[in-house]
């Protein structure tokens, strides 16, 4: 079984979605080709769950982060060749060639489009694969020492194939005599079709590892370490959200020694930022993707379940407490099947009052220290990391908050300790919402 995950932590994290505002799939979302797009996707559904596979994928990123190369073509002229190769001819040579020519004596008599058209797809194919060609040159030398190397190697046997000779003699020739489109197209639409097909697939892969690598390169991300799962570590290096280029970085490091983060602050510290931040460079790092990070190794983890913005039920008649135990109540079945998951929650039990959530806080949490995995939770409620700070499974961190005079400013950095934080009146006071009420009396 692969790695694990669900709506609700795909949607807290904003992983998916092409047209999602601000979605991580979004943000690598430059891919030339249709094909190569839902390959991208496919990619962001699927995480890996093995060190060489991640490993591997990693490195042909940064193989092409290196490189620094774009297709040599445009969505449209691709999906002129697609259209093209993929409208079925006969394999019999005699009945190709009688096809053609049907068609071409009713463009002569009638003016029938479809000779043009097919004559129009055949000249873009070679058009589009010559200059594939060299590019590919470029790629296999450049690729030597790399993963990618043996693919470019059989991309550009293909693309040398003596078959292919006169096709690239006529790259730009157009329109082609009807005796070359009658030995082109048949070359490229039945003696080559199935090598071709797979060369296609080919060209949606290499488009997914150019437009991945380019927003790496372009928005200074870093690859990371995947290392086996008994190692049972996360380490991340002044990590920060994808989308907030130049935002202020953290260090996170959770072992097995230490696998519970309590973390304070106050609200609007950053807290659930930094929970987000953490979980996508995990969820990305098991992709074999790219990270907004400056470095990270991690233990590979066999999924990952948030609980960030759970929202109350009003037709299953849910109210918000409620329906945070039922979520907390899910993620400790995925817990207790004893995968190694990463477990993220954004103030626990928020929804009832502070007696309930102190008890219940330190009861979840004292619960899931003495599991397998790594945990961050976050909470107002200082005196549960007091009741807490004997556990030796945590480590406590905050983020803070300055006073300049009467305003509170945050700093995003994290810090040792337990913060008792709380200035929610001054914010009420400085936005005057009471005075306001008052004027109306």
């Amino acid at each position: 079984m692969g790695f694990i995950t669900d709506k609700q932590t795909l949607d807290d994290l904003n992983i998916l979605g092409r047209y999602k505002k601000n979605s991580i799939f979004s943000l690598f979302h430059r891919t030339v080709t249709v094909e190569g797009s839902w390959l991208l996707e496919k990619m962001f559904n699927n995480p890996l769950t093995d060190v060489t596979s991640i490993n591997t994928r990693s490195d042909i990123f940064s193989f092409f982060e290196r490189i620094n190369i774009s297709l040599p073509f445009n969505s449209d002229e691709f999906e002129v060749v697609e259209n093209y190769i993929r409208t079925p001819e006969s394999s019999i040579r005699m009945v190709a060639t009688f096809n053609i020519t049907k068609s071409w004596l009713l463009n002569y008599i009638v003016g029938e489009k479809e000779y043009p058209e097919l004559r129009t797809g055949l000249e873009k194919t070679i058009e589009v694969f010559a200059r594939l060609k060299e590019l590919i040159k470029q790629v296999e030398k450049e690729s030597r020492g790399t993963h990618y190397h043996e693919k470019a190697k059989r991309i550009l046997a293909l693309l040398d194939n003596k078959y292919f000779d006169a096709a690239w003699q006529c790259a730009g020739e157009s329109p082609l005599p009807y005796k070359k489109v009658l030995q082109l197209d048949y070359l490229f639409r039945s003696l080559l079709n199935d090598p071709i097909e797979d060369l296609l697939t080919d060209i949606y892969e290499l488009d997914v590892y150019i437009s991945v690598s380019a927003v790496s390169r372009e928005l200074g991300f870093v690859y990371a370490t995947s290392l086996e799962k008994e190692e049972e570590v996360i380490e991340l290096k002044q990590v920060y959200h994808p989308w907030i280029p130049g935002a202020v970085g953290n260090d996170i490091h959770i072992d097995k020694d230490k696998n519970v983060l309590f973390l304070t602050g106050a609200n609007m510290a950053g807290k659930s930022t930094l929970m987000k931040s953490f979980a996508i460079a995990v969820y990305l790092a098991h992709m074999g993707f790219p990270v907004a990070a400056k470095k990270m190794s991690f233990s590979i983890h066999e999924g990952i379940f948030t609980s960030i913005n759970v929202p109350d039920n009003l037709a299953m008649g849910y109210s918000h407490f409620y329906a945070e135990v039922l979520r907390v109540k899910y993620v400790a079945e995925k817990v207790a099947t004893n995968k190694q998951l990463v477990i993220i929650f954004d103030e626990l039990f928020k929804g009832t009052n502070v007696k309930d959530a102190y008890d219940g806080m330190v009861a979840i949490v004292d619960a899931f220290s003495k599991r397998n995995g790594s945990f961050i939770i976050s909470t107002h409620i200082m005196e549960a990391g007091e009741t807490l700070s004997n556990n030796p499974q945590l480590f406590f961190k905050y983020l803070p908050t300055v006073m300049k005079g009467t305003v509170p400013a945050y700093t995003y950095k994290l810090e040792d300790g337990i913060t008792d934080d709380r200035h929610g009146m001054i914010i009420i006071k400085n936005e005057k919402i009471l005075d306001i009420l008052n004027e109306a009396n």
